[in-house]
């Protein structure tokens, strides 16, 4: 039945993907469509503009900080009363209003706005390419601003519907219409340019592990600029839609009332095109800031991330605490969502500027990826994957990956006393006097976000041994009187767990309540505090199978923790085991741990003098488990030919990398660093070469070869 329960979840939890997504707003059809109307031909000619113009921003004590202006306000009052033509049609009146902004890219609106029930607008091109709406009556807000998510080319054109119930729209100005001068619908340019050449696209190799806080990440736009903004959680643990991002991105509640918000805008696939949908909201109430004196900006937005946005609030970390490394999501030139990793500590400097003395924190270099004009604002997530600063400004490029500052969290925290300019009576709503909180999804557990994840290699032999024991198996009852088996995962941000899979060798039970316990155990070296356990008769699992096995409660880890199962039998002739990894030998990785009177990695004298890892796989949910690392360093292939791949022990960092010929001389060698293997790139003549390593805990040596 637990199968069945499983299944019936993830059902209903796809169910829902399947709605129609963009702008929030309510499904339908133009009247211009239904009624056949002709095509329009007249549009108001928006004023001729010089892109120079567009971007010369007076110096400002903020000049370094990357927000990006993408496009050229014309301040307009384009009304039903003064503007358009009118149709009167059987379903009810059509109001249509042609803009043309000559060599735009785009056109994005904003409208003073509060029409009346029954009455839907719509924004789209000539020919219904990226319609936005309808818009209702649902959409206003106490501000009385919409803003729309801009439309591709040069071209767009306003529809109100009014049904025969209505006789006027209520209130629908055009204000504001945005003219692109910079193009922020790219056809996957991503590399194509040097100023490019080094960003990560958040869905590739080195965004793994961020699956689940992309999700908060989004972009924001406001008076023709773009910077980067994240839904972040509060202690109440409820849905309040907060949005923290950059105070110079965000000046003032109109530049809050006219933003727009733009989420889950990324590559289809891992260098992939930019995603066919925008998902965005309008508008925010601007509920803490500091001017300029902490660079913070905190909003509230006026409705929720529906559900099939598939939200996450990220969590937080407001200690004043000096992070060992830092990854920034942010979307650079407003490109589909990106990533930048710093491997190293961040250090405790000035950003200037006007801004607070020791407010700032200081990427010293991006290992991987850069930020650039358009990351203003964007988080600065720590190894347990809570926010702890964010951007806002510096000198990094693709070009020069250096010397980033990032405001500090706990600086906005509470530095200040007034609710208006402080994050704490906003985020700590339950007043719990917290520092830190972990981020969650505000519509309840969702297994789209749960993958599989076993230690197990694909180059791995799978087998059951006997290996040093008189009789048994080395993964259950056995003459070694081993009475628990635990599997160790490693996930510096932390997970959720589903259930559990078992790959069965042995299951054989003489007594009907003969019985393991699947447990699930907290620790850093070893099991140390039970967080799980579930009893399960042998008589009920299938030997020779991969049996899943899901909680009755989804548990939450931090860090290094281990699954695994204790044996229970009531007779000699019991027998359960579990397949595992064969021929791994000494320097290979080894992840299994057993229990007699105390807990032993399997690897060691006292236990069973084997490196191997247990068949089990866990269901990991919001985050992602770490491969098990190597003993040594390994080098491959080797011989090589212009490229080598690194694995380093226990993920440490690399600092310093040189390579030397036979003759001791230094010669030419480039690292491209990942989250997982990290890459040597040289044009060398054949030989043999030696490298010297130097990590953030020690130092090594390897020698490859040279064949061309």
């Amino acid at each position: 039945m637990k199968f069945l329960r499983l299944v019936l979840v993830l059902c209903l939890c796809y169910g829902w993907l399947y709605k129609i997504s963009g702008q929030v707003h309510e499904n339908a059809v133009p009247y211009s469509v239904t009624e056949n109307l002709s095509a329009l031909n007249c549009f108001e000619e928006m004023p001729s503009i010089d892109s120079t113009f567009c971007l010369h921003k007076p110096e400002t004590a903020q000049s370094n900080t990357k927000n990006f202006q993408f496009a050229c306000p014309f301040h307009t009052e384009f009304d039903p009363d003064n503007s358009g033509e009118w149709t009167e049609t059987s379903s009810g009146r059509i109001w249509r209003l042609g803009i043309h902004s000559e060599n735009a890219y785009s056109i994005y609106l904003t409208l003073k706005y509060k029409l009346l029930p029954g009455v839907r607008l719509y924004v789209y091109g000539p020919k219904y390419e990226d319609l936005r709406g309808a818009f209702t009556s649902k959409n206003n807000n106490s501000a009385g601003i919409l803003s729309i998510a801009p439309v591709r080319g040069s071209r767009v054109i306003i529809e109100i519907n009014i049904p025969t119930s209505q006789k006027t729209p209520g209130e629908a100005v055009i204000t504001q219409v945005y003219h692109d001068y910079i193009n922020i619908f790219p056809s996957n340019t991503l590399k194509s340019t040097d100023e490019r050449a080094c960003f990560e696209d958040i869905n590739c190799l080195n965004g793994k592990y961020w699956q689940t806080e992309k999700r908060s990440v989004c972009k924001v736009l406001t008076a023709g600029g773009m910077g980067t903004g994240t839904l972040v959680g509060n202690t109440a643990i409820n849905n309040t839609p907060y949005v923290l991002t950059a105070g110079h991105l965000i000046t003032s509640a109109e530049m809050a009332a006219e933003a727009l918000f733009i989420f889950n805008y990324e590559s289809t696939a891992c260098m992939g095109e930019p995603v066919n949908t925008i998902q965005s909201l309008s508008g925010a109430t601007l509920i803490a800031n500091t001017n300029n004196q902490v660079d913070f900006a905190l909003m509230k937005l006026n409705e929720p991330p529906p559900s099939y946005f598939i939200p996450f609030y990220a969590g937080w970390d407001a200690g004043n605490l000096i992070s060992p490394s830092g990854v920034c999501i942010h979307h650079p030139f407003g490109e589909v969502k990106q990533i930048a990793v710093e491997f190293h500590p961040v250090k405790n400097e000035n950003i200037g500027k006007g801004f607070d003395a020791n407010s700032t924190w200081k990427v010293s270099h991006w290992e991987i990826g850069s930020t650039e004009l358009g990351s203003s604002g964007a988080p600065l997530f720590n190894e347990q994957h809570r926010i702890f600063a964010t951007m806002s400004g510096g000198r990094s490029t693709c070009s020069y990956p250096y010397d980033d500052y990032f405001t500090k969290f706990s600086t906005s925290w509470d530095s200040y006393s007034d609710p208006a300019k402080q994050l704490k009576y906003w985020l700590d709503s339950a007043q719990t006097n917290q520092l830190v909180l972990d981020g969650y999804d505000p519509y309840g557990f969702n297994t789209e976000f749960c993958d599989t994840a076993w230690n197990i290699f694909p180059c791995d032999k799978i087998g059951l041994s006997q290996e040093g024991l008189e009789w048994g198996w080395i993964s259950g009852h056995s003459s070694e009187g081993f009475s628990q088996f635990a599997e160790k995962f490693e996930s510096p941000g932390g997970l959720q767990i589903a259930g559990i899979y078992l790959n069965v060798a042995k299951a054989y039970s003489s007594e009907p309540l003969s019985s393991i316990e699947i447990k699930v155990w907290a620790g850093a070296e070893y099991p140390e505090k039970e967080c799980y356990s579930e009893l399960l008769f042998i008589k009920d699992i299938i030997p020779e199978k991969v049996n899943y096995i899901p909680f009755d409660s989804v548990i939450k880890t931090a860090d290094s923790f281990f699954a695994g199962y204790k044996i229970n039998y009531k007779s000699d002739a019991d027998t359960f085991a579990l397949f595992h990894a064969m021929d791994r030998g000494y320097n290979k990785p080894s992840s299994m741990y057993l229990y007699d009177d105390t807990w032993y990695q399997a690897e060691n004298q006292n236990a069973l003098q084997i490196n191997t890892s247990l068949c089990i796989g866990i269901s990991e949910c919001y985050g992602k488990s770490q491969t098990i690392p190597t003993k040594i360093i390994n080098i491959y292939p080797n011989p090589a030919s212009n490229s080598l791949t690194l694995d380093i022990p226990g993920g440490m960092v690399i600092n310093d990398i040189k390579c030397y010929d036979i003759n001791a001389q230094l010669v030419n060698i480039s690292l491209e660093q990942s989250v997982e293997k990290n890459k040597l790139y040289f044009n060398l003549s054949s030989g043999i070469y030696f490298l010297k390593i130097v990590t953030s805990e020690n130092t090594f040596s390897a020698k490859f070869i040279v064949l061309n």
